[in-house]
């Protein structure tokens, strides 16, 4: 009865083991039905003496296999080779292709690190600050629209309800800067940080986003104030350190 199995129960390097440790004559066929590759191992004596990929045969074919990850694999007893490429002792094979292998790893690894660090350095200040708003309000159970604005009380970026226009936002937010600005600078309490303006119907937070704007959140009323406040200086934190 032919031995079979997903290479999640048995690794290729255990298979390797298993066969030369046991001496057999044997078949090993392993496949890659997404792909649809097929390589074939023979054993005898204790040894892999033949392998196969397409056109490709000898070690470089183990070397192969042994870089899969996922398969199917199916061993057939007393099957022989057809010829010997391999003259190597499969301890040497086998370590030799588990090196190229883990060398493969860590080559896809930074190739994959490269290519994140280009996407996101491709993606303009914009998107990433839409990104951040966009999260927010999605996220939050408590804010309805966020913004920020610069000092001279132009909107950068927004997320608000349909029906309020930015560019009130931004003069509003900008006078409410301006006074407490002055405010806690007449009753010297240093620079500004945040404003909390409660209304009947929710409340407006602005807070410092560095140097060059500040962040609005509008919430509904009735809300946690202490989750509110906590998710605004997250926010305004990303945005800071996007705008630099």
């Amino acid at each position: 009865m032919a031995l079979k199995g997903t290479l999640g129960d048995l690794s290729i390097a255990d298979l390797i083991q298993l066969h030369c440790q046991s001496g057999n004559t044997a078949q090993l066929t392993v496949q890659n039905e997404a792909e649809e590759l097929r390589i074939t191992l023979y054993f005898a004596g204790g040894e892999v003496v033949h392998a196969e990929f397409g056109a490709l045969h000898g070690p470089e074919a183990v070397y192969e296999l042994l870089t899969w990850e996922e398969g199917t694999f199916e061993v057939a007893q007393d099957a022989a080779a057809p010829a010997r490429t391999i003259e190597i002792p499969w301890s040497a094979l086998l370590m030799e292709g588990l090196r190229r292998a883990d060398e493969q790893r860590q080559a896809q690894t930074i190739t994959d690190t490269a290519k994140e660090q280009t996407t996101m350095a491709g993606e303009t200040r914009r998107e990433r600050l839409a990104s951040v708003l966009s999260q927010l309000v999605e996220t939050s159970g408590d804010i309805r629209g966020a913004g920020v604005v610069g000092r001279d009380g132009l909107i950068i970026a927004a997320q608000l309800p349909s029906q309020m226009e930015q560019a009130r936002v931004g003069a509003v937010a900008a006078a409410i800067l301006s006074l407490s600005g002055r405010s806690v600078g007449q009753l010297e309490r240093g620079d500004f940080e945040q404003t909390l303006i409660q209304g009947t119907d929710g409340n407006i937070i602005i807070t410092d986003a560095g140097k060059n704007a500040v962040f609005v959140a509008l919430t509904g009323k009735d809300v946690n104030l202490g989750m509110v406040f906590l998710e605004v200086r997250e926010s305004a934190q990303a945005v800071a350190d996007i705008l630099g």
